[in-house]
């Protein structure tokens, strides 16, 4: 019989980790603003869960904080001179383009990408598509960071196939908006994926195909109004 085996992923949270409320239409994120953080014990509240699932038997994958600030979309807005330079004059000019260079948002694994399991999947490989992203400036600087890490911890070949990442415009928050049933590891799973707010049809159905899912093995649902 084939060796099939599940994994949990986590992201660490980085140590820029703050509460500077850019989560438009956040009502946590903008009652939350100019609270004072601590990365630190975010960071070792991570990974207490993290050994706790370990010790509960279940495979743990962890993926590192993205790089932060990050100088290149600082550099990108014009912003010259050596590092230190470069802060200062985005901290003086434009505080709110260093906000998003500091965010450190994507210890929210569930936005990192959709993953389909090779049970599922007609070519039987596992399918990795990053998320883009794209409704929010700050979030979607993680994406290439993102791309990186899943085809370091899981590179392709016999098992992994790595998409990119879907267009900008068609809005794609990852896992967050995708869930998988099945009764066991060895059955084909059936995929629910929800659109609305900032998760567009267009990108779930995008998904979908890129992973090879069967078509009848998909649900695609509208979020209710009142949940967006």
């Amino acid at each position: 019989m084939e060796k099939r085996f599940e994994s949990n992923v986590d992201a660490l949270v980085g140590p820029t980790h703050n509460y500077v409320g850019m989560g438009l239409g956040n009502k946590a994120s903008n009652r939350n603003r100019g609270r004072i953080s601590n990365p630190r014990a975010a960071a070792l509240q991570g990974l207490e869960k993290m050994r706790r699932l370990h010790e509960l038997g279940i495979r743990q994958i962890v993926m590192p904080p993205a790089p932060r600030p990050d100088l290149g979309f600082l550099r990108g807005m014009g912003f010259t001179g050596n590092d230190a330079r470069v802060i200062e004059m985005a901290a003086k000019t434009n505080p709110d383009l260093l906000a998003i260079a500091y965010s450190a948002s994507s210890m929210w694994a569930a936005n990192a990408a959709t993953i389909c399991p090779s049970v599922d999947a007609t070519d039987g490989h596992v399918h990795f598509t990053p998320a883009n992203l794209s409704s929010q400036p700050h979030r979607g600087l993680e994406t290439a960071f993102t791309a990186r890490c899943l085809r370091a911890i899981f590179p392709s070949g016999q098992c992994f196939v790595h998409q990119d990442p879907l267009p900008s415009f068609l809005g794609d928050e990852g896992a967050a908006n995708h869930t998988r049933f099945s009764g066991s590891d060895l059955d084909c799973g059936v995929h629910l994926f929800v659109h609305g707010g900032r998760q567009s049809r267009q990108a779930s159905e995008a998904v979908a195909r890129l992973h090879g899912i069967p078509q009848s093995a998909i649900v695609f649902a509208a979020q209710s109004p009142e949940a967006v």
